[in-house]
């Protein structure tokens, strides 16, 4: 049999190749996929063939575009959405390639998933019994993880310094929806005064979150009486990103001028850029950000955008390096292509995918109950008592 086939394949109007001879371009693709459809010895469905043929090719491309069909985009809008784990994940292939790993990049406080302990750094490696290393994409991931409150989903996760997965049984909940959490902080400043600082923790920027943090300033800042406020402390650790419109909300407010982040599509040719505005910006409250491996996405971005612009200083370790820009076309059939077209970079054109930023003050996970005292140290200000 084998050598019958090599015979075939050998023999007449079956064209070779030198090794380093011609590439593989579009007819050869076309010869090929025509040869499938005409010959295969059963009739092939030439929609579902061409279908699953561009759902591989885009999920070989990152761990962000992806190609539905319109029964698949259908049935993915009409899924019940109000019950969430409360996890914000990311698939993507390991270092060096090999199989995709689902990632946990953030908890929301409250959720289910908070509550079996499940923390950034945590590895999904199934969802009700599907291998995550069989999921073609992000978005197919994020439906398994979704439904109607009350629904159950079936995790087996790889915890952090474990050597064991373990099967977790999740009730879906609304989670917890307080995204902004202030606090004043009792400190002295360098002449030994007695002052406050605010304390801002971002958990996740949805839309919303940039008023809420704006609203939680002004609210910090009345509490903290007639001397205001002596710092800011921005806490984005563990944030995973969201919406970046939401982020650069809350970069405007400390940025009075210039840019706040940039997108560079093929070639480096930018597509946009985005500047801050004069009005009702804060420019002289003393400014910190909390950052960690975990920080992602628009929380990134809205770091970057600070310390580029001279606003801030951040502390801890180097964040995630999330920063695509994915762009979704309707395609006349009813099926949709979401697909990476650029890059976002930092004011000072530093590309942040698959990088991270470095902060200004390294500190170490270990360290991580030391922050917050790091990050007044960093203002001139010390905790008080």
């Amino acid at each position: 049999m084998a050598a019958g086939l090599v015979a075939v394949l050998a023999g007449r109007g079956a064209p070779t190749a030198e090794a380093g001879g011609a590439r593989f371009d579009r007819e050869s693709f076309h010869q090929a996929l025509d040869a499938v459809l005409d010959r295969y010895v059963e009739p092939v469905d030439g929609s579902a063939l061409l279908a699953d043929a561009l759902k591989h090719i885009v999920a070989g491309l990152d761990g962000y575009s992806h190609f539905l069909t319109a029964a698949e985009r259908k049935a993915l809008r009409d899924q019940p959405k109000d019950g969430t784990t409360g996890l914000t994940v990311h698939l993507h292939a390991l270092p060096g390639g090999g199989d995709r790993v689902l990632e946990v990049l953030g908890v929301l406080p409250g959720s289910p998933a908070d509550g079996v302990g499940l923390v950034p750094g945590d590895h999904i490696l199934e969802i009700d019994g599907t291998e995550v290393g069989r999921l073609l994409s992000q978005v197919q991931a994020e439906a398994r993880l979704t439904g109607e409150i009350g629904s159950e989903v079936a995790l087996l996760a790889q915890r952090k310094g474990t050597a064991e997965p373990e099967r977790i049984d999740l009730t879906l909940g609304a989670g917890e929806q307080r995204l902004v959490v202030g606090e004043l902080v009792d400190v002295t400043d360098g002449r030994g005064a007695a002052t406050r600082a605010a304390l801002v923790r971002v958990r996740v920027f949805r839309r919303g979150v940039g008023q809420g943090v704006k609203k939680e300033l002004a609210r910090l800042r009345r509490a903290a009486g007639a001397d205001g406020l002596a710092g800011v402390i921005l806490d984005l650790r563990g944030n995973p990103g969201g919406e970046v419109d939401e982020a650069l909300v809350v970069a405007d407010l400390f940025v009075a001028d210039g840019i706040l982040t940039r997108t560079r599509g093929r070639g480096g040719r930018i597509l946009r850029e985005e500047r801050a505005h004069e009005a009702g910006t804060d420019t002289t409250t003393p400014l910190a950000v909390l950052q960690d491996r975990h920080t992602a996405s628009a929380a990134e971005l809205l770091t970057a955008a600070l310390r580029d612009n001279g606003r801030a200083q951040s502390i801890g370790e180097r964040s995630y390096g999330k920063g695509t820009v994915q762009e979704i076309m309707g395609m006349p059939d009813g099926s949709v292509l979401k697909l990476t077209i650029a890059r976002y970079f930092s004011p000072s054109d530093r590309v942040i995918d698959g990088v991270g930023i470095a902060p200004d003050l390294e500190l170490p996970a270990s360290k991580r109950e030391r922050a917050v005292d790091e990050a007044l140290r960093v203002l001139g200000l010390l905790r008080a008592g």
